[in-house]
């Protein structure tokens, strides 16, 4: 029987410099790589990498393991990974298609069953109650009393026994902060407003 060549890490580090040990076995690693992989800087990325990884943890390898045999377990772990990877991502990249393909379809059958003005006026509704609900309970209070039910500042201060200047700040409050979270919208807002207000019950 034919007695098989095994270079050892020993035979490694008395015989070769990283240089010549590296030019030595990258291109057959390397077309192992490609071969699974199918991408040339993936598969070269992998090859690198595993003989370095060996290089740099050559003292720590028995000294009886059989080197090629060693890097080439590596190279065929990182295609295996590679390979899981992009398994994986395809799922997802499959999943994300169908849930935009449908997000797509019912932002379709949105704009054709309505128009414009609805789904505009609508957003922003949905803005609004939001911002509203991030305010503290008596800054929104007044301004809702304010705004959607048109009581006076002086009837919201009788009613909730605080001074015209309580009232003046808590609706100031609540107009700045409704200012920055429809910053993007104002340039329309003018051409929906009647509309808007004329809804105070989704509001309130």
């Amino acid at each position: 029987m034919k007695k098989i060549n095994i270079i050892t890490p020993l035979d490694v580090c008395s015989e070769q410099s990283f240089g010549s040990f590296y030019n030595a076995y990258y291109k057959r690693f390397y077309r192992y790589a490609y071969y699974y992989v199918n991408n040339v800087q993936t598969a070269e990325d992998i090859t690198h990498d595993a003989i370095l990884y060996y290089w740099e943890n050559r003292a720590k390898i028995d000294p009886g393991t059989d080197v090629p045999g060693y890097i080439l377990l590596t190279v065929k772990n990182k295609c295996l990974n590679y390979l899981k990877h992009l398994e994986v991502e395809s799922e997802y990249g499959r999943k994300y298609l169908e849930l935009y393909e449908w997000e797509v379809k019912a932002r379709i059958m949105t704009l054709e069953d309505e128009n414009y003005s609805d789904i505009f006026t609508r957003e922003i509704m949905d803005i609004v109650k939001k911002s509203l609900a991030g305010l503290p309970k008596q800054t929104r209070d007044i301004f809702i009393k304010n705004r959607f039910e048109y009581k006076s500042r002086k009837e919201i201060a009788d009613e909730m026994g605080v001074s015209l200047q309580k009232i003046d700040y808590h609706i100031n409050k609540a107009n700045d902060h409704l200012f920055n979270d429809l910053k993007d919208y104002l340039p329309l807002i003018a051409l929906f407003i009647y509309k808007i207000l004329a809804t105070p019950s989704h509001i309130i």
